[in-house]
This record gives C-alpha cells, sequence and structure tokens, in this order.
C-alpha cells in the first residue's frame, strides 16, 4: 500500500524527480514512496503510482554538492557495479572501502574484479582498458611510472595506507602504494548471481546495480546482487534507471543487414564515398549532435537515402518508437520516403521533409521478429536527405 506523503510526515522534504514510463510518460513532483513494486510521485494533478513493469527511469533535481570532496579510487565488483571510493584496503580474503560519503562497506575480496587506486587521464585510461582486458591467471598488479602502466603477475595478499603486499613468486614484497596504479583479481569462471531490478548512480559517480531497494526515513537503502547494503539520503542520488531489458535502443544493436543504395550508381565504386553514406548511430550524418527542430537527442540512428536496415527483434517487445526529422544541420532541405515493415508488411510509411515538424513513431511490433527500416528517396532526388531517427528503440 502505498504510504502518501511519507517522507513529510516524518518531517523530511521529499527530493522532487522526474520519473519516466516506458511508454513515454513523464511525471514530475515530490518523490512519495519507492520499493520493489514500484513508485509514487506527488505530482501538480494528485498521486501517480507507477508499477516497476512499467518504468524506465528515476532522476532526482537537487543540486550537486560542488565542494564535496572527489573519490579517486575506482572499484569493479563481480555483480557489474563500478563504484569511486575515498580508500581501499584488503587483507585475508576480506575488502573495505570508503565511500565519498563516509560509510564504510566490507565485502569478500572474491566480490572484487579490480581496483584503481590513482586518478587516470584520457591516455592512463586507455591504457588501464587494454590490460583488463589480458587473459587472467593470476592476480596482476599494475604500476605506473611517469604516464606508462605496467603490470606483474602473481598474487595479491593486502593493501593498506602504505603498502601493497604482492607475491609474485616465492617470498610477499612490500610494494610502495604510491607506485600502485591498480589491481586486477584473478577469480575462477562459473559464478551464478541473483537478478537485478535496476542501475542506480549516485552523484559520487558510483553506478550500482540493485537487487531491491526502498526509502527507510529520508534514505534510500538498497541491496546488491552481492549482498552489500547500502544506506545513501536521497539527496545523494542522481538517477535509477529501470529500462533494462524492457527498453532496447537501436543504436545499441547491430543490425541484421545493412543496404546502402546511392543516388549516383557510380558511387558505388568508390568506398571512400560510400562512407558518407553509411548509417551513423547517436550522432547525424555530419558527426554531430542529433538536433530535430531545436531539440538535441543523446540516442537515435541517422541515416541518408537510400537506405534499408533491419532488425532481427528479440521476443515480447511491442512497440517501436522514434521521432522521425530531417536533421537540423540540413533543414529547411532534404526529402525522403520513410517506411517501416515487420515481417514484410508495412507499417507504417510517410515522407518527411525538411519543412515538416518532427513525427512522432509509436508502432505497434507484437509478434515481429524482423523489422526493416526504409529510407528512400524523395522528391528532389538524394540531395540533403539527412533523416534522424530520434530516440529509436523498442519497447516491451
Amino acid at each position: 500500500m502505498w504510504i502518501a506523503l511519507f517522507l513529510s510526515a516524518i518531517g523530511v522534504a521529499p527530493p522532487t524527480v522526474e520519473i519516466q514510463t516506458i511508454g513515454g510518460q513523464v511525471f514530475t513532483g515530490p518523490l512519495v514512496e519507492l520499493n520493489d513494486q514500484g513508485v509514487a510521485v506527488q505530482t501538480v494533478d494528485g498521486l501517480e503510482t507507477i508499477d516497476l513493469g512499467q518504468l524506465a527511469g528515476l532522476v532526482a533535481k537537487q543540486p550537486q554538492d560542488s565542494d564535496a570532496p572527489r573519490p579517486t579510487v575506482g572499484v569493479e565488483l563481480a555483480d557489474g557495479s563500478s563504484i569511486v571510493a575515498m580508500n581501499y584496503h584488503a587483507q585475508e580474503g576480506r575488502a573495505r572501502l570508503t565511500l565519498a560519503g563516509g560509510q564504510v562497506l566490507e565485502l569478500a575480496a572474491r566480490d572484487i574484479l579490480a581496483v584503481r587506486m590513482q586518478p587516470q587521464n584520457e591516455a592512463l585510461a586507455g591504457q588501464w582498458a587494454k590490460i583488463r582486458q589480458t587473459d587472467l591467471k593470476t592476480d596482476l598488479l599494475v604500476v605506473r611510472k611517469d604516464a606508462v602502466l605496467d603490470f606483474h603477475r602473481g598474487a595479491v595478499r593486502a593493501v593498506d595506507d602504505a603498502t601493497v603486499q604482492f607475491q609474485p613468486e616465492g617470498d610477499v614484497l612490500g610494494v610502495k602504494r604510491a607506485k600502485v596504479f591498480g589491481i586486477v583479481y584473478y577469480h575462477p569462471h562459473g559464478r551464478e548471481l541473483p537478478e537485478s531490478k535496476c542501475r542506480l548512480t549516485d552523484r559520487s559517480g558510483s553506478t550500482w546495480i540493485v537487487r531491491s531497494l526502498g526509502l527507510d526515513g529520508g534514505a534510500l537503502k538498497w541491496t546488491t546482487p552481492l549482498g552489500l547494503e547500502v544506506s545513501r539520503a536521497l539527496a545523494s542520488v542522481a538517477r535509477i534507471d529501470f529500462s533494462q531489458g524492457k527498453i532496447l535502443y537501436l543504436s545499441d544493436l547491430d543490425p541484421d543487414s545493412l543496404h546502402l543504395v546511392p543516388y549516383l550508381g557510380a558511387i558505388q565504386q568508390l568506398p571512400t564515398r560510400m562512407d558518407l553514406y553509411a548509417p551513423r548511430k547517436d550522432m547525424n550524418l555530419n558527426g554531430g549532435p542529433l538536433e530535430v527542430n531545436g531539440k538535441i537527442y543523446p540516442k537515435g540512428l541517422a541515416l541518408h537515402s537510400r537506405t534499408e536496415l533491419v532488425y532481427r527483434l528479440p521476443a515480447d517487445f511491442r512497440r517501436f518508437k522514434a521521432t522521425a526529422g530531417i536533421d537540423d544541420a540540413v533543414r529547411p532541405r532534404g526529402n525522403v520516403h520513410l517506411a517501416v515493415r515487420g515481417d514484410g508488411r508495412v507499417l507504417f510509411e510517410s515522407a518527411v521533409t525538411g519543412t515538416d515538424p518532427p513525427k512522432p513513431l509509436d508502432i505497434d511490433i507484437a509478434g515481429v521478429r524482423r523489422l526493416s527500416i526504409l529510407v528512400d528517396f524523395g522528391a528532389d532526388l538524394d540531395v540533403a536527405d539527412h533523416l534522424d531517427l530520434c530516440d529509436a528503440r523498442i519497447v516491451k
């Protein structure tokens, strides 16, 4: 049962949030309740309750505290969580993280995949990512010398403020912590964890995979698939993403097939020219942001005429949603014919021009296994045919 104005009743000002549903509805207002069944928010039109299965995301509206100390340690957990912390210690198979808010988490070392112990720039991040792909048979101790990272194989025995106890072969060595950039732990494969319900991002920059959550006074409590119990003030939460498994963006999928037909057939012989006509993911055809009618979209596809994409859809998705329009970079030019087919059957068909307002698409794809999107030549040959399918996604 929903507890209306729960936080206000105990004298805690409820935070203002924006709730998004998988159907595209948006509700804004003070958060009243949040648990494993769903969420309630007090809007200007009254109390809105949304079941967990219909939730896409929750965004908190609190301003970020710019004076808060910035964590320098990054910890990757076995359940997919990526945690930033103020400090990290380990000994005798146990680890301890000190979070930005001062909370201390204790967990088994087997729950940790890797620890980055120093800040990183772009160059170091690339080297660290490459080392993370190394085939493991032992732990890796990653050391930094100036702008270069190197690693040594062995076993990490303990970590304190001064040293990392590392055993390559034979005796255990005390390596100065200041020289250690990070640790990659070896774990055998095959471990299974409980399913998660959402992904929570806090304002310190941590991303938590969440198995269960709920309100407790003015705090949000959640449990990870690893069994970690975390309690943070609601003001420290930036976003909760409930969309995993419910929404798939086409820009995150690879098409089953792609067919390009330039207006001038001779271009087919010039691969560098063909690259100009290739679809773009999450950017327009010029490499800038997707922008239609003054609005910028972070997700979507940019397609030139004549392009046909075919996607093999997972089961149980019911709607295809997008906003179609000619990109602002070329408007008011542009004239294409857009057709969406499901298993060969026409589901949507329309001309889209640079003088049209954006066209919202909400198409029934229940039972469809192959989704085809065709951007064909329109009335102006292929001049400025830069079609954006903004927020193109399939929804359960």
